[in-house]
């Protein structure tokens, strides 16, 4: 999982200032899919290494791939449906609206995906927290220069 782990972080170094979101704050659009994945990627390195290392409770790696990618799929979706990226770039209240939104929105696709593991659904809430602190971080940066 090393070689892994190290190739995905050089990986996601490189295409930094490239970043856009899979998140509330960007809709699915022909800009966004090109980098989604490096948001996933983002977000499951998060997951794995506060639920493997910090919470102790192991969970497959490739698993988080899919269940962040279905989570961004979701809040996507509801931004495709709910523009909230048209207000972001004029407001950092839009952009706390949209955070908070995808902290939740994936928050609840974790919880199904992980009842069987013991893992406190708090945890989860906080996984989210934290991985959408990041993407979101890395995004206002760059809509706000």
């Amino acid at each position: 999982m090393g070689n892994k782990l190290s190739f995905l972080t050089i990986f996601t170094i490189l295409l930094l200032p490239q970043l856009a979101s899979a998140d509330v704050i960007f809709p699915l659009s022909f800009h966004t899919i090109p980098l989604f994945p490096l948001i996933v990627i983002i977000e499951a390195v998060i997951f794995w290494k506060i639920a493997n290392k910090y919470l102790k409770v192991p969970i497959g790696f490739w698993k988080l791939i899919l269940v962040t990618f279905i989570a961004n799929i979701a809040t996507s979706l509801l931004g495709t449906f709910i523009p909230i990226y048209n207000y972001t770039s004029e407001n950092l209240i839009w952009i706390v609206v949209a955070f908070v939104l995808s902290v939740f929105i994936e928050w609840g696709i974790y919880i199904p995906f992980f009842r069987k593991i013991a893992i406190k659904t708090i945890d989860l809430l906080k996984i989210s927290f934290v991985g959408n602190l990041i993407t979101y971080a890395i995004i206002a940066f760059f809509l706000l220069m």
